[in-house]
């Protein structure tokens, strides 16, 4: 009786752990991405090429910046649930007109300028920081990388904590990370440009992107 009772129980447990699910790319105009917009009130429009053969993106777009209490830029972007890891190589193209402009990962809620956000981001003075906005409207922050001009930009998710990995060719690994950002769990996840400059639209060229879900699944013997 004490054994049927015990298997019963082990039957019932759900035992969680995590699974990853790399999204790959699809039969589509924008590979793994759905779709891609201006945020804000950009005067210029920006624009999107995927080259199917290298799996290689090429953002043009404008703004006046990701900073304060609202936005400007071009977003490529997917929805996404629960905890991830984004993975892409990163390049300028060009030697650009502001040394301000950004590149890299982000998520938001929403597409409005406004929205809350976590941002691996990558200036073309070589910056490198994890930029966030935890309410909609409010001031933006961030946390500064030691990483210079890196290559290789990894934003994860793990419930709401959020890591910032980067590298360039041959260098270590450098993470930084912020804590408690409560953002949706069905988000919106993509890869940006900004020229911070209204009248100057600027390029960068995504390469070798992968997005890896982590999700949650039950399972009992």
């Amino acid at each position: 009786m004490k054994s049927v009772i015990f298997k019963t129980f082990i039957a019932t447990i759900s035992l969680l752990f995590t699974v990853s699910e790399t999204i790959s790319s699809q039969n589509s105009s924008l590979g793994i991405f759905r779709s891609h917009s201006d945020i804000g009130n950009v005067e210029l429009a920006g624009s999107v090429k995927y080259n199917s053969e290298s799996s290689e993106y090429v953002i043009e777009g404008a703004g006046y910046n990701i900073w304060f209490e609202r936005d400007e830029f071009h977003y490529l972007w997917r929805k996404i649930k629960g905890d991830f890891i984004l993975k892409a190589r990163v390049e300028f193209i060009g030697k650009g007109v502001e040394p301000h402009r950004k590149i890299g990962w982000m998520v938001r809620n929403d597409l409005s300028s406004g929205s809350p956000h976590v941002s691996a981001v990558v200036h073309g003075d070589g910056l490198t920081s994890l930029q966030y906005r935890d309410t909609s409207g409010g001031e933006t922050k961030e946390v500064k990388s030691e990483d210079q001009a890196p290559d290789f930009i990894q934003l994860e998710r793990k419930g709401n904590n959020y890591y910032m990995t980067t590298a360039s060719c041959h260098e270590p690994l450098k993470t930084v990370q912020i804590e408690n950002i409560d953002l949706d769990d069905n988000i919106f996840i993509g890869l940006f440009i900004c020229s911070h400059n209204v009248a100057v639209k600027e390029q960068a060229i995504f390469r070798d992107i992968t997005i890896t879900r982590q999700r949650k699944k039950r399972s009992g013997n």
